[in-house]
């Protein structure tokens, strides 16, 4: 294998825009580019920070990233349990870009090895976490079987940063999985713009109010109702309670 071609064991996400298409194919490409480009650069800076807190506690981990067209490549260094942590924040930080400017995002993250040489990375991590994306029928993140080979996810479960949820995929199918709980994210902003650890339900629906909207095609309805459930099913009071604890 030539010197300039590395390969790793990595933790991945990969992320999708929903409604990209249809965008697109409506003619909007200003629209598109836009908020495309207002996304990246919420996430990106973002990630920058997280990055710089790992360099400054010399952790010796990154989390790198690739865009291309309406898809998020995100992935790490290693594989140990603060870079699966970093993992996290990245994909909260991409949620939240997105969510500000009114796009919804569907993806999967996994484990495995990956070839990365200038720019291109390559690996079945990468396919898995492509075809899992495809697979659900709402705006939410499967953490995929691979990745509790690797981590301890109850540590997860117990600050509300995963959550054991009945995915809906398309077909009809539903199944028991463990997700990434983006709406925590958006707890934590309306705290740090409350200036208290407190908020209101209100604000966080508010936050996603675009996903309640009223739409013609049924299959997009449909997505948007699994996801306003995912909403809901996290904003029971058990969990308004661990997330105000946590940010205490």
């Amino acid at each position: 294998m030539p010197e300039n071609i590395g390969k790793r064991e990595a933790f991945v996400a990969l992320f999708d825009i929903l409604g990209f298409q249809e965008l697109v194919n409506n003619n909007q490409l200003d629209k598109v580019a836009n908020a495309y480009s207002r996304v990246k650069e919420v996430f990106e800076d973002i990630l920058s920070h997280v990055n710089a807190l790992n360099k400054g506690f010399k952790m010796g981990i990154t989390v790198d990233t690739h865009s291309f067209s309406d898809t998020f490549l995100i992935y790490t260094s290693d594989t140990s349990a603060d870079s699966f942590l970093s993992l996290l924040a990245a994909c909260d930080s991409l949620f939240i870009g997105a969510i500000e400017n009114e796009l919804l995002l569907r993806g999967a993250i996994t484990y495995g090895e990956l070839i990365i040489s200038a720019g291109v990375e390559i690996g079945k991590p990468i396919v898995e976490a492509y075809e899992s994306e495809k697979k659900q029928n709402w705006s939410g993140c499967w953490i995929m079987d691979q990745c509790r080979s690797q981590i301890d996810i109850s540590n997860y479960l117990k600050d509300g940063s995963i959550v054991e949820y009945q995915i809906p995929f398309k077909h009809g199918q539903v199944k028991s999985c463990f997700a990434f709980n983006w709406v925590k994210s958006l707890t934590c902003k309306a705290m740090f713009e409350n200036m208290k650890n407190d908020f209101t339900v209100d604000q966080i629906k508010e936050q996603v109010s675009f996903a309640r909207n009223e739409v013609s095609d049924w299959a997009i309805r449909r997505k948007l109702d699994n996801t306003n459930r995912f909403v809901d099913f996290v904003l029971t009071p058990e969990f308004i309670a661990l997330y105000k604890t946590e940010a205490g």
